[in-house]
């Protein structure tokens, strides 16, 4: 106020002195021109006390205002500080299946009183945000009770053994073995449950395992979603994998006749057991199909059974992240079943005289070779056996009836041979 006031009358002290010296100057005017002082006198007298009036009107004003917003920024800083809050790094709570025993709850807590609404606690309990605005009731039987709601609106009551101001200068647990009885905050939201939490006092030691431990976390979470994007990465590309796997059976049956290398049973047509790789560029690798290693792939299987137990992060389907690629082991069945079909022919004299076919539809391959090598089959009834694997004709061999035992086999057609 007292500058204020000081530089108010500086300025006030500057425009007289404004004034003054116009005077001065006019009465020396008045001297070197006598003629003309009356006149000049009688002109700037009125003007000048007008002036003067005027003057001291703005300062007035001036102070006024510069007063008012002196006490508003006071009112405003009182208020300010009146706002606390403070940020405990951790707390301990008593462990879900054993009240007895303390855990971290691995998350900060924050305290804070606003004279508008009152008393605040914020923090994070397993996978819910606690977020509850109380306001003192009463005290009694050693506690102080707070009544007031959570963020959803549901009625919450606190209790403590000290006043929760206190808990506003960093009076946490200095230890979090067990708990100090006189550091619980209880906490009772109404269809939700109860909940004791205990702060634990800052303190340069924990900032620093608070801040290593969010490292840890921050590290920890990048890879896992490291490992969700190159799963949901697989997801879109599994089938068009399995489908090439299925048309890598099919050809190799073929070209080994009947033969693979990968254990895969074309009769009982079980499903197949198979390990890939996706690298940090989204390139899959099958690292082994059903117990047989895929040769052209096998630093990748050496590098997962190094670290096998070293993986950076792990999903509920069994894929695991090792240095930023991702390992699985799936399943599936490529639908490859060798049918046989069949069909009952009567010769005589080198031509059919009758026919009749069984269940299922021959392809025209199976019909062109049958049109083809009638001629190897002598006069009499025939049981024809076709077999397919996928629409491909896998052989046809022909089998007389006869009363012997032993059925002699023609063979019309066959891979194996």
């Amino acid at each position: 106020m007292l500058a204020v006031y000081t530089y108010s009358n500086d300025i006030y002290s500057l425009a007289w002195g404004v004034v003054l010296s116009r005077v001065i100057g006019l009465s020396r005017t008045s001297k070197t021109d006598n003629s003309n002082s009356l006149t000049l006198s009688f002109l700037y007298k009125p003007f000048l006390l007008g002036l003067g009036k005027q003057i001291c009107d703005i300062m007035k004003r001036i102070l006024l205002f510069l007063v008012g917003a002196v006490m508003a920024l006071s009112m405003f800083a009182q208020k300010l500080t009146s706002v606390r809050s403070f940020e405990y790094l951790d707390y301990v709570t008593p462990h879900p299946y054993d009240v007895r025993k303390a855990t971290l709850g691995g998350e900060s807590l924050t305290i804070s009183y606003n004279p508008n609404t009152g008393y605040g606690i914020k923090f994070r309990y397993i996978f819910r945000n606690i977020n509850v605005s109380v306001k003192f009731i009463t005290s009694g039987n050693g506690k102080y009770i707070y009544t007031g709601t959570d963020s959803s609106g549901n009625k919450t009551v606190v209790a403590t053994k000290r006043k929760l101001s206190d808990f506003l200068d960093n009076v946490g647990q200095t230890q979090s073995e067990s708990f100090e009885r006189d550091k619980e905050i209880e906490i009772a939201i109404y269809g939700i449950g109860d909940l004791s939490i205990y702060p634990l006092k800052n303190t340069p030691e924990r900032r620093k395992e608070k801040e290593e431990r969010s490292i840890k976390i921050k590290e920890r979470n990048r890879l896992q979603d490291k490992l969700n994007e190159l799963y949901s990465y697989w997801q879109s590309t599994k089938a068009s994998v399995q489908d090439s796997l299925r048309n890598s059976f099919k050809k190799e049956f073929f070209e080994k006749k009947g033969a693979g290398r990968y254990s895969w049973d074309s009769e009982t047509n079980f499903a197949v057991r198979y390990m890939a790789c996706i690298d940090s560029n989204k390139v899959v690798k099958i690292l082994k199909i059903n117990d047989v290693k895929v040769a052209e792939n096998i630093e990748y299987l050496d590098e997962f059974n190094r670290n096998e137990y070293k993986y950076q992060a792990k999903n509920n389907n069994g894929a695991k992240l090792i240095n930023g690629k991702m390992f699985l082991t799936d399943r599936f069945s490529p639908n490859l079943i060798v049918c046989t079909l069949t069909r009952e022919i009567v010769l005589k004299k080198g031509k059919v005289l009758y026919t009749r076919w069984g269940s299922g539809k021959v392809s025209q391959k199976a019909e062109k070779v049958i049109e083809a090598n009638i001629a190897l089959l002598k006069k009499g009834r025939y049981l024809i056996e076709i077999q397919e694997l996928d629409g491909e004709l896998i052989s046809v061999v022909a089998q007389k009836y006869s009363n012997i035992s032993n059925k002699k086999e023609i063979v019309l057609y066959s891979i194996y041979e």
